[in-house]
């Protein structure tokens, strides 16, 4: 099997790969190879690859909580004119972590982050203030139940980071794969202290390290947009059955238009359409709308102004 793949192509040891990243964002090049049955330096070659031509983004994104928002919001948003105006407009704000141009019945999709629901409401205000903003639709997420991207859970104790916590949390947002030697150096302390920390971090659910794909076009996957409106009794029970869709990337409860929100990642129609069938015949769910992710203006899934 050749190890050469064309610039800006992924084959399935690279889409392989990128699911162990997603998965764990600091596995080493020796356990990768292992895993995808290749050579230690053709792992390393093959995740540099990756990063440098832009497929993924390795970063520690720190729990929500942390950064003081404790509130999120999923907007759906139409326009008048040109979506991509909009776009760039609601991307500029520092409060989106999330702004994508979808089909269907809505140009965007957005997504909130805030202190509390006032905050949100005033948001929303700023929103529809904008010129060529039609409509909103907002759902607000009452439980993040799986995202490859960001810790969900409880969030950590407060008060339980110190300067130097902060300060490991800046660089591994600027850099997920960045050796304990020189997150070591960043921070003052031994490599052996900087690991015992990062482990703590981990395993507190204060950060997560994972691959974000950034959305290029070039990859072979597409994100699908899911809302779901489920029978009363049935919420938890179908939470955790599509928490355990191999596909999913992110999955909350949600009160508004949808009962849970769902997003998937798949290669084909035909995988899509799979999945959709094995959802909509899960007991309990009454009924499903798509929506599809045509292009991912921002992907903000942590704030770089971190401080004690």
């Amino acid at each position: 099997m050749s190890n050469e793949i064309a610039p800006g192509v992924l084959d399935d040891t690279d889409e392989a790969i990128v699911v162990l990243l997603e998965e764990d964002g600091r596995l080493t090049h020796r356990e990768i190879a292992a895993r995808v049955d290749l050579s230690r330096s053709a792992a390393a070659a093959r995740v540099q690859r990756l990063l440098s031509e832009g497929h993924i983004d390795v970063r520690g994104v720190v729990h929500p909580a942390v950064l003081g928002h404790d509130v999120l919001a999923h907007v759906s948003v139409g326009v008048n004119g040109s979506a991509s105006r909009v776009a760039q407009a609601l991307a500029a704000r520092e409060d989106t972590t999330l702004v994508s141009m979808t089909s269907g019945a809505h140009a965007l999709v957005v997504e909130l982050r805030a202190r509390d629901i006032v905050e949100i409401d005033d948001a929303l205000a700023e929103l529809r203030a904008i010129d060529g903003i039609l409509t909103t639709e907002t759902l607000l997420y009452t439980e993040v139940i799986r995202d490859v991207a960001a810790p969900v859970g409880p969030a950590p104790a407060a008060g339980s980071l110190d300067e130097t916590d902060y300060a490991l949390l800046r660089a591994l947002q600027s850099n997920g794969r960045a050796s304990f030697v020189d997150l070591a150096a960043s921070v003052g302390l031994s490599p052996a202290g900087t690991r015992r920390r990062v482990v703590r971090l981990l395993a507190g659910n204060v950060v997560r390290v994972g691959a974000v794909v950034r959305h290029s076009g070039r990859e072979r996957r597409a994100a699908t947009g899911i809302g779901l409106r489920l029978d009363g009794a049935a919420h938890r029970p179908i939470a955790a059955q599509l928490a355990q869709l191999p596909s999913a990337t992110f999955l909350a409860r949600t009160l508004g238009r949808y009962d849970a929100l769902l997003t998937v990642n798949t290669a084909t129609s035909g995988g899509l359409v799979e999945v959709l069938d094995h959802i909509r015949d899960l007991d309990g769910v009454r009924e499903a709308e798509t929506w599809s992710h045509l292009r991912f203006v921002k992907e903000t899934y942590a704030s770089l102004h971190l401080g004690a």
